[in-house]
Parts: structure tokens; C-alpha cells; sequence
């Protein structure tokens, strides 16, 4: 059915700096408008802002974003109030833990009123009764989700406030939802339409290159020198600043806080201005390091994951992991930080194979363990008849001495392992306690698995000898196939180690081995006997990456995998 919107009309006149559209903004626009639920996959600078701004435009009710970045956030909120985005100043609301007493409740009134045209909340607040009322009395047009793969515990930032989306949208009376990521493998995206209930959704996925960036890999052989051959790379990676001209700038990426001061200092002793930024800064001293970072007067900012949402500085040349990340979702979207103008940029990962320690004792860290669950399962079961969550929630916070989001996290999985049931009015538990607590146990197992297989995901990138952009593009389902990119670190050094003529033997070479890859391609679902359910990631000649629900991420050899009919479509 034909949309009764002219949408290129609508794009100059609400957007007059812009005359056309990006891969993927018209098919994810038109879906909305037709009342359709849509995952959209954009590339980091593919515009996935100006879909819903642009439905919000265009539609007369009000449009709900759940977002995490309070960063961003604010910058939309002023964007959209100021009129730099959307052609006129609009009526905006934007709700965070911050927003108190009367402040608050005058923003729920301008939105159960209708008089917002957008409404900004974080998941953590969507999940709050007096927002859920607020909600209800509201004409809710679209409601999207930005940084949708934060819904996935195959995502590599999972926050559990996300599960809550779906009741969140329950309460503004099912509007067409809008699932937005820049970061999202097959799985990943299947995750995201079942916890968020789409309806047949459709599915917008744009190509995930950026051409302009170039992937490398350092090896550091001894970790007491790998800050001067930090300091050493970075030099030979920033071109020196011109007469009137600041100088180009480098993002380091560090795993902890203590890494990412104890290398800003290292940094200065070796001649370069860098300053550090993590989430144990309080707000104005993140503010000063950021000022001076996007103003130029710093060159290097040493930075946890806490750096990056929501900053945009186009002219950064050069990201480099100082140790290796946590999975290659979050080293993609943190690389991807670099040469947002589209100029030749570069991205290094300074690898060793130790440094995989530190993200397991992380890991190790962030679960709860044995007798915190058994605590949390303890005051669950208590609940027999039906009780609101939030006083649910409460309780298990104040009886196991835990934050909301554990309590929110173990709530979510004992719903899905039918442990207690979620009624209209409330929760109850259902089940024996200890059946419960071997079914958590289980579950963590399954979870530390997967964490494993991430971090070997990581490292079988570093240690590969084949294209490293092509490596990335298949493994988050894009179908790059390129002969050489050119622009990595192996490509370049196959290239110029090998004569003209061997190419035509190289292509049959990666011929014959496509061949022996089996009937096998990425995205499909297979069965394993042993390991159960699973997805194609990637298929890289004889070697086949897949992801199976219990047990993480398995590299496979094709032919022994047809020879021994180990895999089953499924």
C-alpha cells in the first residue's frame, strides 16, 4: 500500500541541509510508516537518528526513544529544542535518574498530556510505574530502541533494563517498534526481535564497511615495553600538525580504569599531550578531558568503554586497543570511532595473548555468585501470590543486599525457565527453590562459555594471516568477499610479497577451498549433536565459525564437519 507521505518531500523540509537519503533510511522510514516493527542495522554515520526524527516529524503523536547514552541523549534533546535537527524548535522531553520531584513530574504531565512530540527515557526509567503511567494516557506513534543489541546476552554490552522494553511497550499500547544498531550478528538480531516481540519484523541491514579504515595488529612480545611501542606507533600514525591546523588525534582504548591513568601518564612521559577519561571521573572532570580532546588540545585520550557513546569528534585518525577487548562486536564499534569524516584513518590492536586474564577476572567479578542467587531465589519464592514487581524488586534488593539491575537480571531468567509467572497485576513465584537454583547454575555455566568463545573470537582475529576486514564483515554477517581489501595490515603484506601472476592462482585456490566449505553459509541455522542449536557466523574457505546457544562460539574444519554429518539444518 502506497504511504500517504511523500518522504523525499518531507526530508527537505524538515532536514533542508539534506537532499537525499542513506542505504537503509527510506526502507526502515517506509516500514515505520506502515505501522510495521523494524530492526535496522545501520553503520556507525549511516543516520540511524534521522529514521525516527524523521517519523516523529511526520506523525502527530508522540515518539518514545530508549536509549542508554545520556550523553547523546541530551544532545538530541538540544538538537531538536534548537532547531538544528527536524527544521523548527520541537516540544522534547528527556527523562534520567537525575530528573527529581517537581522537574519530573511536570515531564510526565507534558507526556501524558501529549503535548511532547518526543520523549527520551532510559530503559532504567521506562521500567518505573509513574512512567508507565504516563505512558498509558499518552498517543504514542513510534517507539525506538537505540542500541537494540544491548536487549541480546549474545550482545556485547547485554543491560537487563533492556528485557523490560517490551512490557514498556505493552503499556503504550503496541506501537510499530523501531530496533536500532550499528552492531548486531544474525544472532544477535534474532535475539532482538524475540525479547522485543516484533511482529514480523523487517529486517534493514546496510552494508558494515568503512573504506576508509585500515585494521592492523601489533604483536607485544614483552609487556613492560608495550607503552613505548604504544608511543612509538602513535607517532608514526599522526601525521604532524600543519601551521594553523591542530594536529590529528588517537583514541587508546584500555580495559580498566587503573590501565587507561596508569597510560595517560605513561604517554606524557613520551613527549605526547594525552589525558585519560573512564566512568570513576566524576561528571565535570569527564567534561574538561572531553572538551579538551574534541577542541584539540589534547592529542591522545586514554579511554575505558565508558568513552565514545554519544561523542562525536569526525577527525579522529587513528583507535588503538592497547589490550585485546572483550569480544569483536565491542573492538568493531569502538574501531569504528575513527575517520567519521571518510578520511584514511587507522585502527590497531596491540595484541598478547595473556591479556585474555583480565577480562576473565572481570567477568568472574560481575556475576553474582552462589550465595547471592540462592539469596535472591529465597525472597523470590516468598512471593506465592501475586505482587507487584516493583515491590518484588525491592524486596530482593533490600534481603540480598543487591542493586535492581541483578535483582531485574535474575527476575528475567527465572520468567524464562518458569520459575514465577508475570500476571496483570503483578508477579508470583511458582516452582521449587532448588529445582530454581540448579537451573541459574546451569544457565551461568552456559554464559561463561560464551564469554570464552568471545574473547577466543578476539584472538583468532589477532592471529589470523588472512584479510582482517573481511574476518570482521563476515563475522558480523556481511557478505564481503573482496580478493584483497588492501587496506589491513595481512592483505597489504601478501601484496607485496607476491608477483602479479600468482593471483589467478590464489582466486582458484580460495575456489577449491569455497568448495570444500560444504553446503554451508553464513546465517544458517544448524544442530549439532552434542552442542545443540546453532548459527553460521562465518565461512572462511575450510573453516566455519558457528554459534551454538550452549555453548558459545566453535570454529569447525568443513570437511570433517560433512564427512561426519556434524551439522543438521535446523
Amino acid at each position: 500500500m502506497p504511504l500517504p507521505i511523500d518522504l523525499d518531500t518531507a526530508l527537505r523540509t524538515h532536514f533542508s541541509d539534506l537532499d537525499s537519503f542513506l542505504p537503509g533510511q527510506r526502507e526502515a522510514l517506509e516500514a515505520v510508516l506502515a505501522h510495521r516493527d523494524v530492526v535496522a542495522v545501520l553503520p556507525t554515520g549511516g543516520g540511524k537518528t534521522l529514521v525516527y526524527q524523521l517519523a516523529g516529524a511526520v506523525l502527530e503523536g508522540t515518539t518514545v526513544v530508549a536509549t542508554p547514552l545520556i550523553a547523546l541523549m541530551q544532545d538530541q534533546v538540544r538538537r531538536l529544542t534548537d532547531g538544528e535537527d527536524g527544521g523548527t524548535g520541537r516540544q522534547v522531553g528527556a527523562l534520567t535518574g537525575a530528573v527529581r520531584g517537581q522537574k519530573r513530574a511536570e515531564l510526565l504531565d507534558l507526556l501524558s498530556s501529549g503535548r511532547l512530540e518526543f520523549f527520551f527515557a532510559t530503559p532504567e526509567q521506562l521500567a518505573r510505574p509513574d512512567v508507565r503511567a504516563a505512558l498509558r494516557a499518552a498517543t504514542v506513534d513510534v517507539f525506538c530502541i537505540d542500541e537494540a543489541h544491548c536487549i541480546s546476552e549474545w550482545g556485547f554490552d547485554f543491560r537487563p533494563a533492556y528485557r523490560e522494553l517490551a512490557a514498556a511497550a505493552q503499556a503504550m499500547g503496541r506501537p510499530p517498534i523501531l530496533a536500532l544498531t550499528a552492531t548486531a550478528p544474525e544472532a544477535v538480531r534474532r535475539d532482538v526481535a524475540e525479547e522485543l516481540a516484533l511482529v514480523d519484523p523487517v529486517l534493514v541491514a546496510r552494508g558494515f564497511d568503512r573504506s576508509n579504515l585500515h585494521f592492523g595488529v601489533v604483536r607485544v612480545t614483552h609487556a613492560d615495553r608495550r607503552d613505548r611501542q604504544l608511543a612509538k606507533l602513535i607517532s608514526e600514525l599522526l601525521p604532524a600538525p600543519a601551521p594553523g591546523r591542530p594536529g590529528a588525534s588517537a583514541v587508546v582504548y584500555c580495559t580498566t580504569r587503573r590501565e587507561a591513568e596508569e597510560t595517560a601518564l605513561a604517554l606524557l612521559g613520551q613527549g605526547l599531550f594525552a589525558g585519560r577519561y573512564h566512568g570513576g571521573m566524576d561528571r565535570a572532570g569527564r567534561e574538561e578531558v572531553q572538551d579538551a580532546f574534541l577542541s584539540g588540545e589534547l592529542q591522545v585520550l586514554c579511554a575505558t568503554s565508558a568513552f565514545g557513546l554519544g561523542i562525536d569528534k569526525p577527525d579522529i585518525r587513528a583507535v588503538i586497543h592497547r589490550t585485546m577487548p572483550g569480544s569483536l562486536e565491542a573492538y568493531w564499534q569502538e574501531a569504528g570511532r575513527a575517520g567519521r569524516d571518510g578520511q584514511p584513518s587507522d585502527c590497531v590492536l596491540l595484541y598478547r595473548p595473556e591479556d585474555r586474564s583480565v577480562h576473565e577476572h572481570l567477568h568472574r567479578r560481575s556475576r553474582p555468585s552462589e550465595r547471592t542467587i540462592a539469596k535472591m531465589i529465597h525472597v523470590f519464592s516468598g512471593f506465592t501470590r501475586s505482587t507487584p514487581e516493583a515491590e518484588v524488586l525491592v524486596a530482593v534488593c533490600d534481603g540480598a543486599g543487591v542493586a535492581r539491575s541483578g535483582a531485574v537480571s535474575l527476575l528475567e531468567d527465572l520468567d524464562r525457565f518458569g520459575f514465577v509467572t508475570r500476571l496483570k497485576r503483578g508477579i508470583r513465584w511458582r516452582g521449587n527453590p532448588a529445582e530454581a537454583m540448579e537451573a541459574m547454575a546451569g544457565h551461568q555455566a552456559i554464559q561463561v562459555e560464551v564469554e570464552q568463545s568471545r574473547l577466543e573470537m578476539v584472538a583468532a582475529f589477532a592471529e589470523s594471516t588472512a584479510c582482517r576486514r573481511r574476518y570482521l564483515l563476515n563475522y558480523l554477517g556481511d557478505d564481503y568477499d573482496a580478493e584483497l581489501c588492501l587496506r589491513c595490515d595481512n592483505c597489504l603484506r601478501r601484496a607485496e610479497s607476491r608477483e602479479v601472476d600468482d593471483w589467478d592462482v590464489d582466486s582458484e585456490q580460495r575456489r577449491v577451498a569455497a568448495d570444500r566449505s560444504g553446503p554451508f553459509a553464513s546465517g544458517d541455522a544448524v544442530a549439532h549433536p552434542e552442542w545443540g542449536a546453532g548459527v553460521v557466523q562465518r565461512v572462511e574457505g575450510e573453516v566455519l565459525v558457528v554459534r551454538f546457544d550452549q555453548v558459545g562460539y566453535r570454529s569447525m574444519h568443513a570437511p570433517t564437519v560433512v564427512e561426519r554429518n556434524l551439522l543438521q539444518p535446523a
